[in-house]
């Protein structure tokens, strides 16, 4: 099942809280683990050099570090959770900022003081200053963290999933939540190494628009609300895919990477329609003894679905960059003052390279799209079942995007755009079930 650092992190304090079975050898090499993770992070630095912060963030590094050595690495559940939480927190470090390191940071401050104190517990005759010491600088870290704590944003990290290893096959056990956190890693990794094709894009939007219709029907079902009522998200992700027909980036066909974006947004458009049923049919969803189940699960999966809209944005903005897309020259939006020798390519019927403003029309409904999905992932959240919200750093985001003092209007211009923009544009073509890379059924 896929994970985030934030559960592997609760699992570990839970663990060290409960101290079941728990060995002083366990506690130590959990502490050694941590204290690895730290150094990555200070090393990548918190705040500028010198500050109060940074320096004790490193001596709580480095006293994790001391701590670990102190007995000999046996293993235990407390090791191998803090032990695959500093391979994320290690594998991440590329991506993280300074608001994401330091709410990391603060994590593991925490949990370091349950193992310490764990650690304590387990020898309670003797006075081990290094767990000591481990406990006197988390909590001047947490004393930190209250003065000045993280943004929403710096927090969201936490949340991010983590996929499971595997290929994805039809008929297989993998559950939308896998997918889902496949495909945002597939995305990611494309991204990095500037690989991504408008076939990869493509997939990835219309399973964020098949994600987006089941997270409505979710919501419709459990509130009573009709789906037409929620916000558009779903609509805009149509309309992302329709608008990016215009485009080409001459790239041939290659055989498809099993791990790659394409597989895993039909292995995740597969697994909800499996899971949910046909999003458009919410009356027989609503009469469903699973409905918790089924809510609980797209409503991990709605939380991705922004997470997403930026990595497409991104994606468009290097393409309006590196001008890597090409289309005819009639299609592209007008513009002030056009050159010549666009005038000559117009008459013409030419395709050309895309470029900067060429790519406006695709930024702003894939901009629209990640706040409607935002939208849509605080609505799931709040007609989902009483209880801990999942991921609620991400949940936390999302509420203060979408109730934000005239949100309300804004979001409903969106919608109204898009509609409005969706009704004026051509649909693609349909070929062999999908459309153009794009899965619409689980029979593609």
């Amino acid at each position: 099942m896929a994970t985030t650092l934030q559960q592997l992190v609760d699992e570990l304090a839970a663990r060290a809280t409960a101290a079941m079975q728990a060995t002083i050898e366990d506690v130590t090499g959990a502490l050694a683990h941590l204290g690895r993770a730290l150094t990555g992070l200070t090393d990548d630095g918190l705040t500028p050099a010198g500050s109060s912060r940074q320096q004790i963030a490193v001596d709580l590094a480095v006293a994790c570090t001391i701590a670990g050595r102190l007995w000999p690495r046996t293993g235990g559940p407390l090791t191998d959770l803090a032990g695959v939480a500093a391979d994320l927190v290690g594998r991440d470090r590329a991506i993280l900022g300074r608001s994401h390191r330091w709410a990391v940071t603060i994590e593991l401050a925490e949990v370091a003081d349950h193992c310490a104190r764990l650690g304590h517990g387990l020898l309670p005759q003797a006075a081990v200053g290094e767990l000591a010491a481990v406990r006197q600088l988390a909590a001047a870290i947490e004393r930190d963290a209250q003065t000045d704590p993280p943004t929403t944003s710096g927090f969201v990290i936490l949340d991010r999933l983590v996929p499971m290893p595997g290929v994805p096959r039809r008929g297989s056990d993998v559950t939308a939540l896998d997918a889902s956190a496949a495909l945002t890693a597939a995305l990611g990794r494309t991204q990095r190494t500037g690989e991504l094709t408008l076939r990869d894009f493509r997939a990835a939007v219309a399973a964020a628009e098949i994600s987006s219709r089941c997270a409505a029907a979710v919501t419709a079902a459990a509130t009573g609300e009709k789906p037409g009522r929620l916000p558009g998200a779903a609509v805009a992700w149509e309309l992302t895919g329709r608008t990016s027909m215009v485009f080409e980036d001459g790239r041939r066909m290659r055989p498809t990477d099993p791990q790659g974006v394409v597989p895993w947004a039909r292995t995740l458009a597969d697994a909800l329609l499996a899971d949910v049923g046909s999003p458009a049919d919410v009356g027989a969803l609503r009469d469903r003894n699973d409905l918790a189940r089924v809510t609980h699960g797209v409503q991990q999966v709605a939380h991705q679905i922004p997470v997403l809209a930026g990595e497409f944005a991104a994606a468009v903005d290097r393409w309006s960059r590196t001008g890597q897309l090409y289309a005819s020259a009639r299609d592209l939006p007008r513009m002030d003052n056009m050159p010549e020798d666009r005038v000559r390519d117009v008459i013409a019927g030419r395709r050309v390279q895309a470029r900067g403003t060429d790519l406006n029309a695709l930024a702003h409904v894939v901009g629209r799209a990640g706040a409607l999905s935002t939208a849509l992932a605080d609505a799931l959240n709040r007609a989902a079942p009483p209880g801990a919200p999942v991921q609620r750093h991400l949940a936390a985001f999302y509420a203060r995007r979408a109730r934000s003092p005239g949100s309300a209007e804004q979001l409903l211009g969106q919608a109204q755009a898009v509609e409005r923009a969706l009704a004026a544009t051509p649909a693609p073509p349909a070929i062999g079930g999908h459309i153009q890379g794009r899965p619409t059924s689980p029979e593609h």
